[in-house]
């Protein structure tokens, strides 16, 4: 080795020595000085330490459930008088059945399967006593479709229905009024100049808006001719009652986004504006973010809580 090498060398170990001796002598240190703290934890103090933690997790829990939750947010139940046989899967979910569970009866129908009567909605895979209990008052069983139901139904699967065609089958198309917040595909098929995919569009339109308040957002649908729109409005009425509004002051922006009227920077600047204010009482405190026109068609789709 050269000279300079064997400097090199020298000056490395003896760092390593210093790094070593004063590991040594801090540990000498501690040894003979501990720290009060260290000595001893108090109950109380444990306590209080470990409650930190939780609190810690609580939130850490709420900030996840306030950014994901929106996404699984169960369908609201609404009970009504429902066919087995005839019920699309709208109709099936909002009455109380899980997604999975209106799926099974619809392939259950599909292979040809009738329910002749009440009891046999308990051979449904996933239906407890107490969800029948709940449903029974509310299943009605049309006579007429179960004698003229010859075994050969289909079920037609879109990404977010799965939509009975049995019951057009089963009823000619005819001029009758129907009530366009409670009626399901099924129902839509039976008025003329609706088939299945425009039944589809109508009912999916229906639930981003949480409802229709007038029949004429039926041409806010871009799927629909105007002339189609022209022939069905005559036949169909908006109860507003059943509308579902938005609570705007406990949505997340993208529960608010969701809408079809609302934009996602609007319903940013929705967010913004509610933090800023810590609740907001009326739709007239967003005019700064919606035109007239705007607010206006919003209006039956926004709640102001009072918590």
């Amino acid at each position: 080795m050269s000279k300079k090498q064997l400097i090199g060398l020298g000056i490395l170990v003896l760092m390593v020595a210093a790094v070593e001796l004063c590991v040594y002598l801090t540990d000498r240190w501690l040894d003979r000085h501990p720290a009060p703290e260290l000595l001893e934890l108090r109950p109380e103090r444990e306590q209080a330490f470990l409650c930190y933690l939780d609190s810690l997790d609580q939130a850490d829990y709420a900030a996840r459930r306030a950014q994901y939750g929106s996404r699984y947010e169960r369908p609201s139940v609404r009970l009504q008088p429902f066919d087995p046989n005839t019920a699309d899967s709208a109709l099936l979910v909002t009455v109380g059945l899980k997604p999975w569970m209106a799926h099974n009866l619809i392939r259950y129908r599909s292979a040809g399967k009738v329910f002749r009567q009440k009891d046999d909605l308990r051979s449904l895979y996933g239906m407890n006593d107490s969800l029948y209990s709940t449903l029974e008052p509310y299943i009605q069983l049309d006579t007429a479709v179960i004698g003229s139901l010859s075994g050969h139904s289909r079920a037609v699967t879109d990404s977010t229905l799965v939509v009975n065609t049995t019951f057009r089958a089963a009823h000619p198309k005819r001029d009758t009024v129907l009530e366009l917040n409670t009626a399901d595909t099924a129902e839509l098929q039976l008025l003329r100049g609706v088939g299945l995919y425009t039944a589809i569009r109508i009912v999916r339109y229906r639930q981003a808006l949480g409802g229709y308040y007038s029949t004429d957002q039926l041409y806010e649908i871009r799927e629909l001719p105007t002339q189609r729109v022209d022939s069905l409005l005559p036949w169909l009425v908006a109860d507003t009652t059943l509308i579902e509004p938005v609570d705007v002051n406990s949505a997340s922006v993208k529960q608010l986004q969701r809408h079809p009227y609302v934009s996602y920077r609007q319903a940013e600047l929705i967010y913004d504006l509610r933090r800023r204010r810590v609740r907001l009482r009326s739709i007239h405190e967003l005019s700064g973010i919606f035109t007239p026109d705007e607010l206006q068609r919003l209006t039956p789709y926004l709640r102001f809580s009072e918590q």
